[in-house]
């Protein structure tokens, strides 16, 4: 007996990301603020590990990345929307032209942390655990980074709004969603799946790339379309523990735009406002070299610190926030030399 639950607590402990793992550097030198390092540490390394074989959309590497969030669901007793974590859909995706179209099974996992106003609207935060899998050579791309780091966030998320000291006012509905990598199939299934109502779901904050600041910098782009953030940002800036800055909206012709670049584009195709948390690209970016270990820890624990606090002043200022919403707003898509703009359509 004695045998057989010490092998029962070695499979939980692996479940939910090996809590006390540490990668180089460690955590020692920056305390967290608002969450425990420990379990967000050792989720985001066990995603990224190589026995998830890059987790792609409907393969066992997959399968074992819905296994490890929906264990740390369950662990942390966060409310379904309906009988269960997990909402299945299906796709069809193309790797190229010389290679045939693929249906898949994909997953996407949802918890909520129940608010403690009246208002009936959410803030829907968003993370896509899939990544690109692996090559015809056999290398494994792991996505630390991309997007093992914002599935890790949205748990600290969870932890910090989780007590009853800081509860949030709005509920938090955390979308772990899949397919970002092939068009944000997840997140296009999360919206039309229906056990939501859309009209309930007041403003997006999606968090791809957040651990590789390696300049010091966690961009929020979004601001072009919503304004009204801006104040609300720039408060949060004061004292957040990593530098937050505003651009990759459109704003700049000598940045990119990051509006239809990620999952949140699904929310705004529908009219739902957002807010896009993220790194600029780094030289591990969809490479096999993006790895746990090329992971700087403290800076990946400030910028927890900071997308929780944004998240905090969202939710208490979510009303201004809408009313500062420009539904007719479009973006334009730039190269990063800002040539050759071009309209398009959310």
């Amino acid at each position: 007996m004695v045998r057989i639950i010490g092998i029962i607590a070695i499979v939980v402990l692996g479940l939910l990301g090996l809590n006390l793992l540490a990668s180089k550097g460690g955590h020692e030198a920056y305390d967290p603020r608002y969450f425990r390092p420990g379990p967000v540490i050792g989720l985001m390394k066990g995603l990224s590990a190589d026995e998830l074989e890059g987790r792609d959309i409907d393969t066992a590497g997959s399968r074992r990345a819905q296994e490890m969030i929906e264990a740390r669901l369950q662990a942390m007793n966060l409310l379904k929307i309906g009988n269960s974590y997990r909402q299945p859909f299906s796709g069809t995706i193309s790797a190229g032209d010389d290679r045939p179209e693929r249906h898949v099974e994909g997953v996407n996992l949802v918890g909520v942390v129940q608010g403690q106003g009246d208002s009936d609207k959410v803030i829907v935060i968003t993370a896509h655990y899939d990544h690109i899998g692996m090559d015809d050579e056999g290398r494994i791309y792991n996505g630390a980074d991309d997007n093992a780091s914002g599935v890790a966030a949205v748990f600290a998320i969870a932890d910090y709004f989780s007590r009853k000291d800081s509860a949030p006012r709005h509920s938090l509905v955390l979308a772990f969603v899949d397919g970002e990598e092939w068009g944000s199939l997840g997140a296009e299934a999360f919206i039309e799946d229906g056990s939501l109502a859309s009209e309930s779901m007041a403003f997006n904050l999606n968090l791809d790339m957040v651990s590789r600041a390696d300049n010091g910098k966690l961009w929020a782009s979004g601001v072009s379309r919503t304004p009204s953030l801006r104040s609300v940002l720039e408060e949060v800036s004061r004292s957040a523990p990593l530098d937050l800055d505003i651009g990759f909206d459109g704003a700049n012709p000598d940045q990119d735009d990051w509006t239809l670049m990620s999952d949140h584009r699904s929310f705004l195709a529908v009219g739902i406002p957002h807010l896009y948390l993220g790194v600029e690209d780094h030289p591990d970016y969809h490479q096999p070299t993006d790895d746990f270990a090329n992971v700087d820890q403290d800076t990946f624990l400030k910028s927890v610190d900071t997308i929780i606090a944004v998240t905090r002043a969202i939710d208490e200022n979510l009303e201004d926030i809408l009313a500062g919403f420009d539904p007719d707003w479009k973006p334009v898509m730039r190269d990063h030399a800002g040539s050759e703009p071009a309209s398009t359509e959310p």
